[in-house]
């Protein structure tokens, strides 16, 4: 949690990143001809997705995570800096940073190998916040 100071590196396998700004559009509605919107109210912003990795049992890696956030039973706040860097520790590379995540207790698919499935949710650092996710560019 935010007291925690350990960083898990789990070497992603996959995931998504959904980005939502639900956005409404405000059509009046007139009898007899085609209704175009005449403006549209952004929503709340929703930050969130899943990523996929191996099940490892090395030092600080996707079994500490797991066991990390099960045993939390004593946490008010699940909230975890995570950086999503796509493309590896190397550049050129994108980096997904979100400073206050919640993370879902992982869950476990046993196939031809195991995995872990961990859903989380950006969120802004307070009430009326607007920094859920920063996108870094890192060039060669």
């Amino acid at each position: 949690g935010a007291s925690d100071p350990t960083t898990f590196n789990l070497a992603l396998t996959g995931g998504s990143v959904t980005i939502g700004n639900n956005l409404t559009h405000l059509t009046p509605e007139t009898l007899g001809t085609v209704n175009h919107p005449i403006g549209n109210v952004t929503g709340t912003r929703n930050i969130g997705g899943n990523l996929t990795c191996y099940l490892n049992g090395a030092a600080d890696s996707s079994a500490e995570l797991l066991e990390t956030l099960a045993e939390d039973t004593d946490g008010i706040t699940n909230s975890y800096s995570t950086t999503i860097k796509i493309g590896g520790t190397s550049a050129p590379r994108i980096e997904l940073v979100m400073a206050t995540c919640h993370l879902e207790i992982p869950t476990t698919s046993i196939e031809d190998i195991i995995s872990v499935d961990i859903n989380f949710h950006a969120l802004p650092s307070d009430i009326d916040g607007t920094n859920e996710l920063t996108v870094k560019y890192v060039g060669a």
